[in-house]
């Protein structure tokens, strides 16, 4: 029998992404105050111009908002980042046999190792967060840190190695 369970996880801004928000409007009304100034309101260019800094200011502030899905199908996990909604990127894909640890995430106290990847796939201060550490031969060690639900947990439980499937999400 196939299993599949799906979280999404949306990402708080933090005060870096709300200055950067701010910052991008802030530039988009500049731009739009030189070109009525210095072409003239009533050009067609101008209103031309205005449009694409408007529009690129959009596009740009909505890329700005983050959201994870964490996916487990039969033993496997994959995290994709997902971006204004509309695009999808993986970020991780392993095996849940491969994973080595399993602990509460601290901000204070991050993992050590020498990982080839690591991927923080919720608001890193999130009191329920956890770090996975995977091990796979071809892919090297990769760190994830991510924040599931109780359901999530339950799905990832059943498919670790039963060493660290004892001691997981406590």
């Amino acid at each position: 029998m196939d299993t599949f369970f799906e979280q999404i996880v949306a990402v708080r801004k933090t005060p870096k992404d709300w200055a950067a928000f701010i910052g991008i409007w802030l530039a988009a009304l500049v731009l739009c105050g030189a070109s009525v100034f210095l072409i003239g309101l009533l050009s067609s260019f101008a209103f031309l111009l205005i449009a694409g800094v408007l529009y690129g200011a959009f596009k740009l502030s909505t890329r700005l908002s983050i959201e994870y899905e964490y996916i487990v199908t039969n033993g496997t996990m994959d995290i994709d980042k997902i971006i204004a909604k509309s695009s999808r990127k993986r970020q991780l894909s392993f095996e849940l046999s491969a994973v080595e640890r399993l602990e509460r995430y601290h901000p204070d106290a991050k993992p050590v190792g020498n990982f080839s990847k690591t991927v923080i796939a919720c608001d890193e201060n999130d009191p329920d967060a956890f770090f996975m550490v995977v091990s796979e031969e071809k892919k090297g060690t990769r760190l994830l840190v991510f924040a599931p639900e109780e359901r999530m947990q339950q799905a990832i439980v059943k498919s670790l190695p039963k060493y660290i499937a004892n001691h997981a999400f406590e």
